[in-house]
């Protein structure tokens, strides 16, 4: 008898430490969500490039067309960024569109301070439907992985019965669901993969996302520490304009990150 008291004395020990080292799933969305949004404006000032394959797939699945472009993604400062068309199918622009792509590049460039923070908190309030994540979803810490980034918590978000979407792409929430990865250390993003479990609509029924269309994304940390994007997976089916639908996979990767001397200078 006193030994099986000993063993449900030890497991309540264990099970109360357990508690106390598992933070509360909702108030660990919110931090990390706001880390991520210092971490997106960090990421504004990086170089890089962005390459991104989109495959029209037919009905059975099977790939139909390709498109693959490849962006250099140049820091303007304050911010704002260009993206820089550099590559379609493996071959550079024709030269009428590089010079499309220059002239447009050197006419942001010139751009003021203020024009370009400006540019910077338009792209920030597009973002804005992040805030309202921690309100939509109820989240279970369903385990802990250990990830190439550390070690990071496995939650499970379903929708929150009752949530009123404040912001126009607030409104798909309560019908996806998803797994979020959260660094132990740093509470950021590694992972996320959501899917629609309804049909979603976009605008006024101009655009219809299907049920069990898939998001993945994934975030890399850099070696001074820094959070930057990594990838984005798409794999949908969808309807745009009330008639025409189509099957498509998207995917956006993100590579070569480095910090233009002139940024690394005003940093100091």
């Amino acid at each position: 008898m006193r030994a099986v008291l000993v063993i449900f004395t030890l497991a309540g020990c264990c099970a109360a430490l357990h508690a106390a080292n598992t933070p509360d799933p909702e108030q660990l969305v919110r931090q990390s969500i706001q880390n991520g949004k210092r971490s997106w404006e960090v990421s504004t000032g990086y170089a890089c490039t962005r390459r991104v394959v989109v495959r029209q797939l037919t009905s059975q699945g099977e790939p139909r067309t390709a498109a693959n472009d490849l962006f250099a993604m140049i820091p303007l400062g304050y911010g704002a960024s260009f993206a820089e068309h550099i590559e379609h199918d493996g071959e550079p622009l024709p030269p009428e569109a590089r010079e499309r792509v220059q002239n447009q590049l050197e006419k942001l460039r010139a751009e003021s301070p203020a024009q370009k923070r400006r540019r910077f908190e338009r792209a920030l309030a597009d973002r804005s439907y992040m805030e309202e994540v921690p309100d939509a979803f109820n989240f279970r810490i369903i385990r802990t992985d250990q990830l190439p980034t550390g070690r990071a918590w496995v939650l499970e978000a379903t929708p929150r019965a009752g949530f009123q979407p404040k912001s126009r792409y607030a409104h798909v929430f309560p019908k996806m669901r998803g797994t979020l990865w959260i660094d132990q250390k740093d509470v950021q993003w590694v992972k996320a993969d959501a899917v629609a479990t309804e049909n979603v609509s976009f605008g006024l029924f101009i655009a219809r996302l299907f049920k069990g269309s898939h998001i993945d994304l994934e975030q890399a940390k850099l070696p001074n520490g820094d959070w930057v994007p990594k990838s984005l997976e798409a794999k949908a089916e969808a309807r745009t304009f009330l008639f025409f639908e189509h099957n498509f996979e998207q995917d956006i990767t993100y590579n070569d990150y480095s910090k233009p001397a002139a940024l690394q200078a005003a940093a100091r």
